[in-house]
Order: structure tokens, then sequence, then C-alpha cells
């Protein structure tokens, strides 16, 4: 796909002022001298943005997921323990309105129906879309800052999302908007302040410019949640699970081949083939509630 790239300011201060930090498939990613917000620029123009997470996205090789579906148990693990981790926050009352912004193949969404949950799936991918309206899930194929519903929601979740949003602060308003008073966000993003990034540097798997066009770190996160009518009531590292043969497949897709013939000799030796860990990947885990 050809791209129409386009400059944009910092979403975060609205200056145009930055720093380079790095390049890499052809965009730079740059830091704004006045705030410190990390983001793409230039990038692929709002309204191309959009296009590349209608069609195919999670079956692409140049960007998106590969093989989205193909992961189901370790995704599904993944949800079922984030959903836990914010449970002390969630409201005990009936019914309970949940919106999952982006939910895929609906992993989330099944879930949350198992709780008794009544929920609703926003969805750009028109294949996903389908499949989920013909199995009889409530879903929307709007952008969220375009959703309206007649519902306020006691959980909304944004799981590895909100780095794709161009529009950061439409985005919290609309949050805000849709919440319940008792309600609460629960949001999954990389963390660019993690050792992670810092340690792997322009290798950090989090670095994807073609779609995560925007780096939150726990300060930019808190501005531009305060800004909106929100506040953070929790924050915390967070991973995501994964089994051997998903952790040697990254780790050669990123060409770390090297360490990947050594991980591979080492789960031989300790016999650790085919098992299941949970692992810190530099990505924030935030719950947010109405001031």
């Amino acid at each position: 796909m050809n791209f129409t790239l386009k400059h944009y300011c910092c979403s975060l201060c609205g200056k145009d002022e930055t720093k380079p930090v790095l390049t890499k498939q052809g965009f730079s990613i740059v830091q704004c001298r006045h705030c410190g917000f990390v983001y793409v620029n230039p990038r692929i123009e709002n309204e191309q943005l959009a296009s590349i997470y209608r069609h195919n996205y999670f079956k692409n090789k140049d960007y998106g997921y590969a093989g989205y579906e193909q992961e189901k148990k370790l995704r599904i693990k993944n949800f079922e323990r984030w959903l836990k981790d914010a449970g002390n926050y969630i409201a005990e009352k009936k019914p309970v309105y949940a919106l999952d912004v982006g939910c895929a193949a609906g992993y989330c969404l099944a879930l949350m129906k198992a709780k008794g949950w009544e929920a609703t799936g926003l969805e750009l991918d028109e294949e996903m879309y389908t499949g989920l309206k013909q199995i009889g899930y409530e879903v929307s194929k709007l952008m969220l800052e375009n959703f309206e519903s007649g519902k306020k929601f006691s959980v909304i979740t944004l799981f590895d999302v909100i780095e794709h949003i161009p529009g950061i602060s439409k985005a919290f308003s609309k949050l805000n908007s849709l919440l319940a008073d008792d309600g609460i966000i629960i949001m999954v993003t990389p963390d660019y302040g993690s050792w992670q990034r810092k340690l792997l540097g322009k290798r950090w798997f989090q670095f994807k410019p073609i779609e995560h066009i925007q780096y939150f770190s726990k300060h930019s996160l808190k501005m531009f949640a305060e800004r909106n009518g929100l506040k953070i009531v929790h924050q915390s590292a967070c991973g995501q699970y994964a089994d051997t043969g998903f952790l040697l497949n990254r780790l050669n897709y990123y060409h770390f081949t090297f360490l990947a013939r050594i991980f591979e000799k080492a789960l031989r030796l300790l016999r650790l083939k085919n098992r299941f860990f949970y692992t810190d990947t530099g990505s924030l885990f935030v719950v947010l509630k109405h001031k």
C-alpha cells in the first residue's frame, strides 16, 4: 500500500518543535521539545489511517497481525487477567454495561458476556465486524469519536488501542461522555518509559510507526485524562501471556535470531517446551474514573 504522509503538531501541547528519536520503516519518531510527548511525524494522514484497519488488518504481514486468531488462547488469557486485575474497581451493580473498543475477534466480549455483562464492541475491520454480527454480538464499526449510545457504560476497555488513535483528546472526551458515574476505563498501551524500551532501543517491538502513532508515558496519559475530566486510579507495569512457540516466533520476527537459538536450546534442556509464561512486555495497565 502506498501511504500519504502528513505533518501533525503534538497532540498533547499543540506545539510543533520536535527532536528526532529514531527512524524505522522509513518513518520518523520524534519527541516534542516542549512537553516530551513522543509520536510519529510525519505520519499516515488521518483519512488513510482509518482505512488500514478496515480490511485484512488481522491477516497482514506488513502491519497489524499476521495470525491474530492463531494466538486465541493466549489473547483470552490476557483479557481474563486484565479484567481480573481491574475487578476491585468495578461497581457491584446490575446490569453491567460494557464496551470493548477495538474488539477484534470478540474474545474479550465473550468473557464479558460470560460474566453476565451486557457487552458492546467497536471494531473497524470489516471481516471481524461481519463475523461478530453473524454470531449475534452487539457491535459497531464506527470509530470511537463517532460512536453514540443511549447507555452509560460501567466498564470500557481499550486493550492495545489508544496508541493507534490520532485524535487522542477527542477520544478521551468521548470516553468521558460514555462512562457511567461510577464506571471505569481500563487501558493497556505501550509504555515509552519502560525499561524494555530503554534496553531494546530501536528493536523495541512496540515501535510500529505505521499504526502505533503515539507513544505514552505515565505522565502523558495523566495529562490527557485530567484535561478531559478523568483521573487515573491505578497504574502498573503490564505484560502478556506467551508460550514458547510464541516467544520463539517473536524473537525470529524481530531478528533476534542468535537469542532465539539460545532460548530454544535452553527450553529443550530445561524441558519447558509448551509452557505458558506471563512476561512483562513494557506496557502500562491503567484504570481511570471520573474526577
